[in-house]
């Protein structure tokens, strides 16, 4: 079994994250393999609107919540700074 991911894995696989959000990743000992996972289904139901695959645990259920949740984030600040600007 691999071991949870650390701050630097969480910072390699999500880029630059807010520490919070890296926290409560690293909070639910997540391994890289399951971040990873998480990852991809959210960008393949992003990208083409569709579930790619089943989560194979409840932890990357857990996870893909909360990359939905930073994705959202994300969104609501570039659509604040289109507006501004």
């Amino acid at each position: 079994m691999k071991s949870a991911a650390t701050m630097s894995d969480v910072n390699h696989l999500l880029g630059d994250v807010d520490p919070l959000i890296a926290d409560r990743i690293i909070a639910m000992g997540a391994t890289t393999d399951e971040i990873a996972e998480a990852l991809r289904g959210v960008e393949d139901e992003r990208g083409f609107g569709e579930e790619s695959h089943t989560p194979s645990s409840p932890r990357v259920i857990e996870l893909r919540a909360l990359l939905y949740e930073l994705a959202a984030a994300d969104e609501e600040t570039s659509e604040e700074y289109e507006a501004r600007y």
